[in-house]
């Protein structure tokens, strides 16, 4: 190893791995040094240091600080050196195995992730850093990597200190906190706030180390009566000190901005009672409470009873603050053994109820995850790997944003998820400056920028190619609003053309038009007018023939005639509880209910709008716009729904009545009331009543009941027809 150009850190390297590894992997370390310190010869970084230290370090803290195998260790070692292109991943993977060449490629998509933009983008980006690789292991070296930069940060430039400060503070410190390594955390912290905030952090890091000495003989002193009672009623027990990192109390004072010394929990315990009953554990710390606040006057305000009502994550613990000696606030965490398991490493992990975060998808990976690497067994992070990965990936803008999609989203996905109109106009894309189809399935990491023509618009076929239900909505929404464009466009020019023709513009005409050219409905015939598919110019003909033929051609569609045949079920939108995919609504100017005769309005920007024959907007609806006006029914499935409708009910006005009209429809029929408005008029009520009901036979067996009250007049359905 004479090669090696310091031999002090290449020891301590072989020390920590001596303990653990077997022979043949201390062997492949050996090679794997060797080969290191080849490919390094005489290099150094901009800092002066030899090129070799970092990975070094680096390796020694995935082993020392991460418990990490020989593959992780070698792996730590080049992940410098294949970035720099000293070497390649095929000459690792040739030399070194398959594992190490996809750990190292798997380090390389990380560290070429945009980060300028990590403020705006933080919860995305950690999610896309625990998602970008299927092997963890590529997520705990970086954090080795990110923690060695971090106390080397002296050895970089001003600019890059305060970038390596903001990306470790935003990103792998949270990261370290969420897989349980708080003692990273706390340093990766503590090194970047000294180099953002500088001023702060020594005025703070000043005042703890000048009272450090003074908090500890103040907690022994608060702690000691507390002891004595403990002990005299045979309490088994634990104190845990609470030591505050600079930037925990940054945090808090920069949050409430409050003064160091106005913090509740500068001075803070953990009493952890031992060997208590499941069954018992709640009065033992309520007993041990009554002890404490027996002693030290307790603030009620600051009272905090997670044991009776644990915290969703499943946080047990409780807590109170009291005024200790010198008349000081002191919290006081109090809770059993379990409880202290559960917060420090199960399901309620610390930073979930610090956070104030809900229960991501990762939480049970993470788990196992933090279990393995108390366990010192790299076997075992290798099986929790393997777990299955929530369905998101995260893509980048050109500009560094990050979209979170579906998995299996496309180009098209992408385009709609940032507007519409940018969706609509989409025609492919450049993913990591490659040009690829609309149907390109994006992966986790991509860069892409999206292509667009303003000649292109929005295509069914579409449909088939996005992996998100919601933009599959938005392109039928935009479909539709572009088809109802060109449908205004052709309808103008044919009237346009009648005009000129002197020639009426009725629905006779129109439905003779769409008969003769074989289309369904007036929607595809203005279209094809539009697309001029169809020529107007030789119209004339057609509509000049015999009279007497045109009196044949289908009657004039009106509100009053407008009832589609119900054998032409294929033609149907069918209105049931299983209507998921379509866009509709229930119109509020009829309130429709099952039983009634219906249409389908579809409208340009909110979908279909269902309507009963007789609405009172339904002649204008019909006669304006034909090819919007679509077949609908029911097909008498829809269970347990329930449909607002409004009544009239006419009577004598007399005490009770109202109140016997209320108790007939919500406890004869147990129908509930939205709103009821009455007036009254020498010596007559009317009453308007909006109610939720089944469905028209429900209806009508209601309204039957209520006109046979006593004094009831009439009681029908407004706009009854």
């Amino acid at each position: 190893m004479d090669k090696f150009q310091n031999t002090d850190i290449y020891n301590e390297l072989l020390s920590v791995c001596k303990l653990s590894f077997a022979e043949n992997e201390l062997l492949s370390l050996n090679n794997a040094i060797e080969r290191l310190s080849a490919i390094t010869l005489n290099k150094q970084r901009a800092s002066g240091e030899p090129y070799i230290n970092h990975p070094v370090k680096v390796a020694i803290l995935a082993k020392k600080e991460l418990s990490l195998g020989v593959t992780s260790i070698i792996a730590a070692l080049f992940h410098d050196s294949v970035q720099d292109s000293y070497i390649d991943t095929t000459e690792i993977k040739n030399e070194f195995g398959v594992e190490v060449a996809q750990l190292l490629e798997g380090l390389i998509k990380i560290s070429s992730l945009y980060t300028e933009k990590l403020s705006l983008n933080t919860e995305n980006f950690i999610s896309l850093i625990l998602t970008i690789t299927n092997d963890v292991r590529v997520v705990m070296l970086k954090l080795a990597d990110r923690l060695e930069n971090i106390r080397s940060i002296k050895n970089f430039n001003e600019e890059k200190q305060f970038k390596i400060a903001q990306e470790t503070r935003l990103l792998y410190a949270p990261i370290a906190h969420r897989l349980g390594l708080y003692h990273i955390k706390t340093e990766l912290e503590d090194i970047s706030l000294r180099h953002i905030d500088p001023k702060a952090y020594f005025e703070i890091a000043s005042k703890l180390k000048e009272t450090k000495k003074q908090r500890e003989n103040y907690i022994e002193r608060f702690a000691n009566p507390i002891k004595e009672v403990l002990e005299s009623k045979n309490i088994k027990y634990e104190f845990k000190g609470r030591p505050k990192s600079v930037n925990s109390i940054y945090g808090k004072v920069s949050k409430k901005n409050i003064d160091i010394s106005e913090l509740f929990d500068l001075f803070a315990i953990r009493l952890i009672l031992k060997d208590i009953d499941r069954e018992k554990e709640k009065e033992a710390c309520w007993t041990v409470y009554s002890l404490v606040t027996n002693i030290y006057s307790p603030n009620p305000v600051r009272l905090r009873d997670w044991i009776s009502t644990p915290r969703p994550s499943g946080y047990e613990s409780l807590h109170t603050t009291v005024s200790g000696p010198d008349n000081k606030w002191v919290e006081v965490q109090i809770r059993t053994e379990r409880m202290d398991e559960i917060a420090e490493k199960g399901n309620a992990a610390h930073w979930k109820y610090k956070e104030a975060k809900t229960e991501g998808g990762h939480e049970n990976w993470l788990r196992q995850i933090r279990d393995a690497l108390e366990q010192n067994n790299e076997e075992a992070i290798e099986q929790a790997q393997k777990q299955s990965l929530p369905k998101e990936i995260f893509i980048f803008t050109p500009q560094g944003d990050i979209k979170k999609l579906r998995e299996g989203a496309t180009i098209l996905d992408f385009a709609y998820s940032i507007h519409s109109n940018v969706g609509n106009q989409c025609t492919g894309g450049k993913v990591n400056d490659k040009i690829v189809p609309i149907k390109y399935k994006l992966n986790n990491g991509d860069t892409v920028e999206v292509l667009t023509s303003k000649k292109q618009r929005p295509r069914k076929e579409w449909l088939n190619i996005v992996a998100s239900p919601r933009i599959r909505t938005r392109i039928k929404r935009s479909i539709n609003e572009f088809d109802f464009k060109q449908a205004e466009v052709g309808k103008e020019m044919l009237e346009r053309k009648l005009t000129q023709l002197k020639i009426e513009n009725t629905d006779q005409v129109v439905l003779r038009l769409i008969g003769h050219y074989k289309y369904k409905q007036a929607l595809d015939f203005y279209q094809a007018i539009a697309e001029h598919k169809i020529d107007v110019q030789h119209i004339k003909e057609l509509l000049t023939e015999d009279q007497a033929e045109a009196e044949k051609q289908p009657e004039q569609l009106s509100a009053e005639g407008f009832v589609p045949k119900q054998s032409d079920s294929e033609n149907y939108l069918i209105i049931d509880d299983k209507l998921l995919d379509i866009d509709y609504q229930l119109a509020k100017c009829c309130h429709p209910i099952p039983g009634d005769d219906i249409f389908g309005f579809v409208t340009v920007d909110r979908g279909i709008q269902v309507h009963r024959r007789f609405c009172p907007n339904a002649a204008d609806m019909i006669k304006r716009y034909p090819y919007r006006i679509i077949n609908t029914r029911w097909t008498g499935q829809q269970k347990n729904a329930s449909f607002i409708v409004e009544i009239i009910v006419t009577g004598v006005d007399k005490v009770g009545i109202v109140t016997h009209i209320s108790e007939v429809i919500s406890k004869d029929h147990k129908v509930n009331m939205r709103s009821l408005a009455v007036n009254t008029k020498d010596g007559i009520f009317q009453g308007v009543i909006a109610l939720f009901v089944n469905d028209l036979n429900h209806l009508d067996t209601l309204l039957s009941n209520i006109n046979k009250i006593k004094g009831v007049l009439k009681a029908e359905r407004k706009d009854k027809r």
